[in-house]
């Protein structure tokens, strides 16, 4: 049975190489409550335009962003 007041969620999924996710882990041991902070601390702060990359000064590809839309 579905709770219909239930608060809507998503599950993302962040793929990441080996070695780039030992580096985090290493810098952040609770790396994804490190991220869910990030998260949070961006939405808490001021009103600024969103950055579809964290690193403008990388090329866009179809293999690296897919864009704001919702995937249904």
């Amino acid at each position: 049975m579905i709770d219909a007041e239930a608060k809507a969620t998503r599950t993302l999924t962040l793929e990441l190489p080996e070695s780039e996710w030992k580096a985090l882990r290493a810098a952040e041991p609770d790396a994804l409550g490190w991220l869910r902070a990030q998260i949070q601390q961006r939405l808490s702060g001021p009103s600024a335009p969103w950055s579809s990359r964290s690193n403008p000064t990388s090329s866009s590809t179809t293999d690296t962003w897919w864009g704001n839309e919702d995937e249904y």
